[in-house]
């Protein structure tokens, strides 16, 4: 549009410098220079609105890359993934959770020994099986031990997707076994019978 203002105007001048030279009373030259120096102001101002839309382009555009940036470092720091490092020296890709509940086993009892398979998604959470036991972890991030004969029984049961829902403790003794919590309700070892008991509620 600005362009077009210019032109008009220019157009104008110029027939009005024709008209006056056609009376005799302007003198073309100087109609002429005062042509040539509106449209040179028009021009520049043209120039600097042009100036201003690129730099708002720029801007946005450096806006765009920042929200780019941001959102890979949002996605980096979401990441929940990280690496056991095992015995022999070598790692393996596991949720932070259950990463952090494997370290702290380790440096107990040490009795998981390596995984066994890879990370397992269910139900929203993830599940990890090792030599010694497996590590659950829940929607909200944490990680609990599953093993032996309740482990058994809770996976017959449908592990984490089943009426139990996902462990809320590891598995800790008791004075005739072994228990282990979950959302709904527990299940229980006893050391003499060797048998594992379902309780919901």
């Amino acid at each position: 549009m600005r362009k077009t203002i210019i032109a008009a105007s220019a157009a104008t001048l110029l027939a009005l410098s024709a008209c006056g030279a056609e009376d005799g009373g302007v003198d073309v030259d100087s109609a002429t220079d005062a042509v040539a120096t509106e449209v040179d102001r028009l021009t520049e101002g043209a120039g600097d609105a042009g100036s201003g839309d690129t730099a708002g382009s720029g801007s946005e555009a450096g806006a765009g890359d920042g929200e780019n940036a941001d959102g890979a470092e949002a996605g980096q720091n979401g990441s929940e993934t990280t690496a056991i490092a095992l015995s022999d020296g070598s790692e393996v890709p596991a949720p932070a959770g259950i990463a952090e509940k494997y370290e702290e086993i380790q440096a107990t009892s040490g009795h998981l020994g390596a995984p066994v398979g890879e990370t397992q998604e269910v139900g929203g959470g993830q599940m990890l099986e090792f030599e010694g036991g497996t590590l659950i972890q829940n929607p909200d991030g944490e990680a609990y031990l599953v093993q032996g004969v309740i482990l058994q029984e809770y996976l017959a049961g449908g592990g984490p997707t089943g009426e139990l829902g996902f462990p809320t403790t590891d598995e800790t003794p008791t004075a005739n076994g072994f228990i282990s919590t979950f959302d709904s309700g527990e299940i229980t070892f006893d050391l003499a019978t060797e048998e594992a008991t379902v309780e919901q509620g």
